[in-house]
């Protein structure tokens, strides 16, 4: 987690517990033995050097100055992932099809941290019942990911509002 070869913000920070959330309540199998998910924590897919395309003809954020017509208060940077969601680290959100592709979680009584590219964070309440669903316990028996949603659903709308802007 906070190795350089793995981890671009490990040189800024050596505490592998600032990526999880200790109110997660999911175990992954290894080797004979059940543990706690290591990070719960992702980074918009739509910011950094590092990242792809999700969708074309919509902006990637390489850096601040990129952002003109979203606001650095606006733009999601990091967030707290649904432990049964999480995959590679990289938070999609699909400006083209009515999906949640990755989950938010909501273990604060539905609402998560979320960090924006001028620094601030924010716990945001999510309100829709394909991201309130019940939260798993013990070992995950269903991946949360690419779940069809209506297109004026909350929450999608309010990601996209702040995942990108079209090109």
């Amino acid at each position: 987690m906070t190795d350089t070869q793995w981890s671009q913000l490990g040189p800024y920070n050596k505490s592998a517990k600032l990526y999880h959330c200790t109110a997660s309540r999911i175990t992954a199998k290894e080797g004979n033995g059940f543990y706690p998910v290591v990070r719960t924590i992702s980074m918009s897919g739509w910011m950094g050097y590092n990242t792809t395309q999700w969708n074309t003809n919509f902006q990637l954020f390489r850096k601040t100055t990129d952002m003109t017509i979203l606001s650095p208060s606006d733009a999601l940077v990091f967030i707290d992932e649904r432990d049964d969601s999480i995959d590679d680290g990289y938070f999609a959100v699909d400006m083209n099809l009515a999906r949640i592709v990755n989950f938010p979680a909501g273990y604060h009584n539905g609402a998560g941290a979320v960090t924006f590219a001028d620094g601030h964070a924010e716990i945001h309440r999510w309100r829709s019942p394909e991201v309130l669903a019940r939260q798993q316990s013990g070992v995950q028996t269903v991946k949360r990911e690419y779940q069809p949603v209506s297109a004026n659903n909350v929450d999608l709308m309010w990601l996209r509002a702040h995942a990108t802007n079209p090109k």
